[in-house]
């Protein structure tokens, strides 16, 4: 999401921009404005790496700068002129900290104490999360400025039989799937989605297969859910699957499952509809905001609301076909390439130099 929209922002912002990265991430294509700086230390250097975003990063680059950060992950003691902007995605760490290491629920709240003190206004990537800001964070409304997220222009649906073959043996996909895509972090829901199937495999006969793509999370053992569910041999999890071969594995699914806990946006959802594919998501956190009248909504702490919502696409071709259509207008209404310009038009309106 950040390289989607960060790439494009230092493509057209009239400054001069520094990309500062970890040495170990992916790689961040820029245009030739911008300076690509990687952090000294990898991931696995934690104390070395975090000591460096906290403290010199800030030093060594917020002198009469504009800062972009991410979510909490702020540099303390920056200088006066630096103007702080953080990109917030969302605060699952205060709505859902059990889903968390304690440590970094610890971290995370106290770097956010000193974002809302020392940050000049805000950015979010949805009217829900804004409002979880207000509510939560005691932020005025005025000061924070949503940019939503879109989906990757190379999402669209797969036609090519070659391709689709060749992936179907990849995975050993079945002929017929429902699917979900993400991590498996509790705030995903895996376990209600999988004995929502359970129980649509055993009173409803479907011939379908749930295949769960992503890699693992935490706090959440497939192998748990999978002991106690009737039909474990339906439910594959297929890992991590590279950028190449998601819109193939989107376009190939009967159904798109996306009923999560807590999202600050779910670019998932229009990845799906990019491609053609039904989808069932959450009627709560920014789902409708980001779904439009593309989706299927359930209540995603029930079971049986869960279930219903599946067999409600299942069983009616006409009402698949029509989410399908809906899908593809919905995602007109997003783009990386107008949120770059949107945040683009908010900075050069509300930093005066």
């Amino acid at each position: 999401m950040i390289h989607e929209l960060f790439s494009r922002f230092v493509a057209i912002t009239p400054r001069p921009s520094t990309v500062i990265l970890p040495r170990d991430g992916p790689e961040f294509k820029a245009s030739g404005k911008a300076k690509i700086v990687p952090i000294p230390w990898t991931y696995g250097q934690t104390i070395r790496r975090l000591f460096f975003q906290s403290v010199w990063l800030g030093r060594l680059y917020g002198k009469n700068s504009i800062l972009l950060t991410t979510d909490s992950k702020t540099p303390f003691f920056l200088p006066k002129s630096c103007t702080l902007i953080p990109l917030v995605t969302d605060l699952a760490v205060f709505r859902m900290p059990e889903v968390y290491q304690w440590s970094r629920v610890l971290w995370w709240k106290l770097q956010y104490r000193y974002l809302c003190k020392r940050a000049d206004f805000f950015l979010t990537i949805s009217q829900f999360t804004k409002e979880e800001m207000i509510d939560v964070l005691k932020i005025p409304a005025e000061k924070i400025y949503v940019v939503p997220c879109a989906a990757s222009p190379r999402f669209a649906p797969m036609t090519d039989h070659t391709q689709k073959d060749t992936v179907r043996e990849k995975y050993r996909l079945p002929q017929k799937f429902l699917l979900f895509v993400g991590n498996n972090n509790p705030r995903k829901n895996l376990k209600r989605i999988m004995q929502a199937f359970d129980i649509l495999k055993d009173q409803e006969k479907i011939p379908h297969q749930l295949i769960i793509a992503g890699e693992q999370g935490w706090k959440f053992k497939p192998e748990d859910v999978l002991r106690i569910i009737q039909h474990p041999d339906a439910i594959r999890f297929i890992g991590f699957v590279p950028d190449e071969d998601m819109p193939t594995l989107y376009s190939m699914a009967d159904l798109f499952l996306f009923p999560t806990l807590y999202e600050g946006f779910g670019i998932p959802v229009l990845e799906a509809q990019m491609c053609g594919t039904p989808v069932l998501t959450s009627g709560s956190s920014s789902m409708r905001e980001v779904g439009g009248q593309g989706a299927v909504y359930v209540n995603p702490y029930r079971e049986a609301d869960i279930g219903a919502g599946i067999l409600e696409v299942l069983k009616d071709p006409r009402a698949a076909q029509d989410l399908i259509a809906k899908g593809f207008e919905n995602v007109k209404r997003f783009s990386w390439d107008s949120s770059a310009q949107l945040l683009n038009t908010i900075i050069e309106e509300e930093v005066k130099e």
